[in-house]
């Protein structure tokens, strides 16, 4: 069985104000907002350390809310597909 905590965890990648207000200790409305604002600037976080990005949100806040939350999980986007290296040319003799 999963542990309690997991479930209840709020993805700072999705969640969306309401949520993180409600959710995170130390975080307002105005908090809150701004960490979905950047997100929508600067895309998603990568790790919960990257709110400290966020103009209000310092170390402190984030290390109260480490087991609230997480960074979810990351996938490439849905362009183009990773690029493959051209095969090197082989040197005749």
């Amino acid at each position: 069985m999963w542990p309690a905590f997991a479930a209840d965890r709020i993805d700072i990648n999705t969640a969306d104000a309401s949520m993180l207000e409600q959710g995170l200790a130390n975080v307002g409305p105005r908090r809150a907002e701004a960490i979905v604002a950047y997100r929508r600037q600067h895309g998603p976080f990568l790790r919960v350390e990257d709110l400290t990005r966020v103009k209000g949100i310092g170390t402190a806040t984030v290390e109260r809310n480490r087991q609230r939350m997480t960074a979810g999980i990351r996938t490439m986007p849905a362009g183009e597909p990773p690029r493959k290296e051209a095969p090197r040319s082989v040197p005749r003799r």
